[in-house]
């Protein structure tokens, strides 16, 4: 997270200047650059937040559920501020795809925008019974009655020896 904060701070100063660049190729590639910075740090901000959330504990809705899932989701629910983060995330790819069409740009804009920026806990059951063993005490399998036979045979390596005359 500090290493994304650092690049979006980069990022930042020259958002104020952003108009006055004249060549397309810059602005396709600055607003490219600030999309996917601000959608990896709303990822894993909010990541980070629906972690917290869970060490505070989370309650089921069924009682007999017994895992949770962290899975991605459009809605951002850990803060109002990742939600503007992630508008303005979705501000700037827009623009690029919008502005820029058939480009790399809006082609790896468009993947962006294809994954979520959220994320959402999902509650299961996990059957967490011991497994029955096939010969019911516990232990493990036995070995085979004769090992010997089902080794491999390998081949010896030869000597080699080299002989040089002096």
């Amino acid at each position: 997270e500090p290493k994304i904060n650092l690049l979006y701070d980069v990022l930042a100063k020259g958002e104020a200047d952003r108009e006055k660049e004249t060549v397309l190729r810059w602005k396709a590639g600055y607003d490219l650059a600030m999309g996917r910075t601000l959608a990896v740090k709303v990822r894993t901000e909010s990541y980070n937040a629906m972690l917290a959330a869970a060490k505070r504990g989370l309650k089921a809705k069924d009682p007999k559920n017994n895992t949770w899932i962290l899975k991605p989701d459009d809605e951002i629910s850990v803060g109002s501020a990742l939600a503007k983060l992630a508008d303005k995330a979705g501000m700037y790819l827009n623009r690029v795809k919008d502005e820029h069409p058939d480009t790399p740009w809006a082609l790896l804009a468009e993947r962006e925008l294809s994954e979520p920026l959220g994320w959402k806990w999902e509650e299961d059951f996990t059957d967490l019974t011991p497994r029955n063993t096939r010969n019911g005490n516990g232990n493990a399998n036995p070995a085979p009655a004769n090992d010997a036979r089902r080794m491999l045979q390998r081949a010896r390596p030869e000597a080699v020896a080299t002989v040089s005359s002096a």
